[in-house]
């Protein structure tokens, strides 16, 4: 009895020693020693337990613990919107999975705050704000990369989803870059699957390598980080050598793109302590590669997922653009507002299934009170972006694809402040403009051109998504078919 009392008294003494929730912390669940809340928080599909479970239990904050590191969870809509506009929320977490991808250093956009944030994305905002250089517009690139893919979708009447992976990114990369990969290429196709892979093994709440980095010597597969790491170094490599070329051929007086905007502005700030570095090129183009190659694409496909399940929805969209647009020409952004259907449809696609359910994760960087509970500087914070698009108070009915919700009673298109996939405040994706334009002018040319269906004897597809950093459908088969 004496031996149970003192295990039991050395066991509380370590909890207390290694995992100890801060005062007046929110409630969540249980946490264990060295590993915290980690062994609770579920590996796939966060959301849904956060928004579940977890808000019925705990209420709008959930506290966690990873290892010793304070962690919020914010499940509750307008507490999402209240922390996404809050100064003290916009910092990003100092961890080892954001300096493993950057060198050792906090480089890139995604998962850096500060001075040196504010910088890097005041530059690239600037320089992407209007996208396309030399005589090529950025709609001329997303034009001509949509064609190649009709060309493609001409010649098979069976197709599966991930067709707007390679066409979506060659259009960044020109831009970025100044290239574009033909459709065959097999060493630039193997690159887009890594990344992919890369995003399928996350998980968009963290993981147990935060909180204990040295498994990685161990169980390397098994706590995802082989996966991650072959997929980051080779696209480091891969922007390396593209930075290299264009270091062989930059004319300063005529830059080509945004590579060599960036190694103009290096050359002008040669100093120590600048912050534009090949590595902080190379992390940029990191940054916006990934978003890139995932973002589009999966909200393609999920466009397309919708509707083959709702083929009321694609007549109407497709009625629309026969009046406004007819089949002698190609859509063009000029076109949007007078395709308030079609924009309340893509609108809708985005809020029934968003490709980030959860913000790259934020930094609280001064203590402070949120509902009550005091939060305590550098506390992580987990931002569910799910609460908010699918929230039934607000929404009515979420679970139903509707896209009427966005339309008035004359037919215009409606905007939603709660409509937010690509955040909200100072931390609003950087590529938005750029992936409503690709989503814009890809769907419409799709819908212009063909009819998608479920094959004959296939099941309808399903509109849960696969788990990882982001979300993706799972693969589904449809039959296309050029409209008459």
């Amino acid at each position: 009895m004496i031996t149970l009392v003192l295990v039991a008294l050395a066991a509380l003494f370590l909890y207390k020693l290694l995992i100890f929730r801060p005062k007046n912390f929110p409630p969540g669940p249980l946490c264990l020693p060295i590993v915290g809340s980690v062994p609770f928080i579920p590996p796939q599909h966060v959301q849904f337990t956060m928004c579940g479970k977890w808000r019925k239990r705990y209420g709008p904050v959930v506290g966690l613990m990873f290892g010793s590191k304070p962690t919020v969870a914010i499940v509750e809509p307008k507490a999402v919107l209240e922390v996404l506009r809050r100064e003290e929320f916009q910092g990003r977490p100092d961890n080892f999975n954001s300096r493993d991808r950057a060198f050792n250093k906090r480089l890139g956009f995604f998962f850096t705050d500060g001075a040196y944030w504010v910088e890097q994305r005041r530059f690239t905002l600037r320089h992407l704000r209007d996208l396309g250089f030399g005589k090529k517009s950025l709609e001329t690139i997303i034009v001509d990369e949509v064609e190649q893919l009709v060309r493609k979708l001409q010649s098979s009447e069976t197709q599966t989803t991930g067709m707007f992976g390679l066409p979506s990114i060659n259009v960044l990369m020109e831009v970025l870059g100044g290239v574009r990969h033909s459709h065959t290429d097999a060493e630039f196709k193997a690159l887009l699957q890594k990344i992919t892979r890369l995003f399928r093994t996350g998980n968009p709440s963290g993981d147990i390598l935060d909180v204990l980095p040295f498994l990685r010597f161990f169980m390397p597969r098994l706590a995802g980080y082989r996966e991650r790491k072959v997929g980051t170094v080779d696209a480091q490599k891969f922007f390396k050598q593209s930075i290299r070329e264009h270091m062989e051929t930059l004319d300063e007086n005529d830059p080509r793109d945004f590579i060599d905007l960036y190694l103009i502005e290096m050359k002008k700030n040669n100093s120590i302590n600048t912050t534009y570095t090949e590595d902080s090129l190379i992390l940029i183009l990191l940054d916006l590669f990934s978003a890139g190659a995932e973002s589009v694409a999966n909200s393609l496909d999920y466009a397309l997922l919708y509707m083959v399940l709702h083929p009321h929805v694609q007549k109407k969209c497709q009625e629309e653009l026969d009046a406004v647009v007819g089949r002698s020409r190609r859509p063009s952004l000029d076109d949007k507002p007078n395709l308030p259907y079609i924009e309340a449809t893509l609108t809708e696609v985005l809020r029934s299934n968003p490709i980030a359910p959860l913000t790259p994760n934020h930094r609280c960087m001064a203590d402070t009170k949120l509902h009550g509970y005091d939060i305590p500087k550098d506390s992580t914070v987990l931002v569910c972006l799910w609460a908010v698009m699918s929230d039934p108070d607000h929404w009515g009915d979420p679970q139903v694809f509707r896209p009427e919700r966005f339309l008035d009673s004359r037919g215009r298109f409606v905007r939603d402040e709660w409509s937010i996939n690509f955040g909200l405040g100072k931390r609003v994706c950087i590529g938005e403009s750029l992936a409503r334009s690709l989503l814009f002018i890809f769907f419409c040319t799709m819908m212009q051109e063909f009819n998608f269906s479920v094959p004959e004897g296939d099941p309808l597809p399903s509109t849960i998504p696969q788990p990882g950093f982001t979300t993706a459908p799972r693969p589904f088969r449809m039959t296309v078919k050029q409209r008459m």
